[in-house]
């Protein structure tokens, strides 16, 4: 007569049998948020498809390169995050790996837009420009440390797969990207702000030009506004994914919840805005430093790839058409 002390199992096959009841449900929700940022990405793909299709047709320049490859480098991050999370896929760490070197390019791809914008708006301010290009090679070199700082392996016997170390370096990294569209933000918003209809008095006029827009011309306006959007979506989501990675009572599994819904919502946020400038061409000239310095400023797009009046493969931006060279070449906006 023998007697066996072994627990079994109701579904050996099934990876979350072989963890706690609560940390199957932080997985199991950790999970869910992974495929829903799949689900409002692949919407966001869809519903802007056609616009998509109109920038494709037109002159293929940098902006539309890294436009796209944020596209892509996020699909594949997520795609490959909710599969990892959920598929019984085998070769963890090599699926692992796959998945996270997609991070990269959706984050650089994501911030030179960015900076492409704000080299537009202090296209002849070289400090500023050189600046800012020196802090987005500083995000590209970070970015790097995730795919060789986080590894993946298999749940117990099965081929089910989980993120089993995630270095230091690595989960530092995901707060880059909140540090440097909050410079980003703070510059831009700092240039519009000098070009208020009328010179703000006192902390609470500017308050009200910083963040309601007041006194901007109309497109200024709404140029602010959408960055305003941007930052305050990547601001709440960054201090979220802050909380949930550093604070020392949360659990392993849920200190990654928001990872892929942050990186989500700001390239939603950061495709919108280049389609709104790329489409809607601001004409505004005194948003650049060029036409600042201009007495009588005269209209100019500032544009992303050529864009003109509407049009998406127009080459070459709007002139003055007042005869004079030297403001002619001082209109033209220096964003590629």
């Amino acid at each position: 007569m023998s007697s066996s002390n072994v627990t079994v199992l109701p579904n050996p096959f099934t990876p979350l049998a072989f963890m706690s009841p609560e940390t199957a449900y932080q997985t199991t929700v950790t999970n869910y948020a992974s495929v829903g940022a799949l689900a409002v990405l692949i919407w966001d793909i869809l519903d802007n498809a056609v616009g998509d299709y109109y920038l494709i047709k037109s002159r293929l320049n940098i902006s539309l390169v890294a436009y796209f490859s944020s596209r892509i480098g996020l699909m594949g991050y997520v795609l490959g995050s909710a599969i990892f999370s959920s598929a019984p896929t085998g070769n963890c760490a090599v699926f692992e790996k796959a998945v996270t070197s997609w991070f990269p390019l959706a984050v650089i791809s994501t911030g030179f837009l960015f900076f492409l914008r704000l080299r537009a708006v202090y296209n002849r301010n070289r400090t500023v420009v050189a600046f800012f290009f020196v802090m987005w090679l500083g995000l590209l070199v970070s970015s790097v440390f995730v795919p060789l700082g986080v590894l993946g392996g298999p749940v117990a016997h099965t081929s089910y797969c989980k993120t089993t170390v995630v270095a230091r370096s690595a989960s530092v990294v995901h707060l880059a990207p909140l540090i440097y569209d909050t410079l980003v933000f703070v510059a831009i918003s700092w240039r519009l702000c000098l070009i208020a209809t009328i010179q703000p008095v006192g902390p609470r006029q500017n308050m009200q030009v910083l963040l309601l827009g007041r006194y901007l011309p109309a497109f200024t306006k709404s140029m602010l506004l959408d960055g305003q959007i941007y930052y305050l979506t990547t601001l709440v989501a960054g201090v979220a994914v802050a909380v949930l990675t550093f604070a020392p009572g949360v659990p392993g599994p849920l200190r990654y919840l928001a990872m892929e819904p942050y990186f989500t919502l700001v390239n939603i946020m950061a495709c919108r805005v280049y389609r709104r400038t790329r489409t809607g061409v601001i004409r505004e000239s005194e948003i650049s430093t060029v036409a600042m310095g201009q007495p009588q400023p005269k209209m100019h797009p500032i544009m992303f790839g050529g864009a003109v009046a509407g049009s998406l493969d127009s080459d070459l931006p709007h002139t003055s058409t007042s005869g004079s060279e030297t403001n002619s070449k001082a209109e033209r906006s220096s964003i590629v």
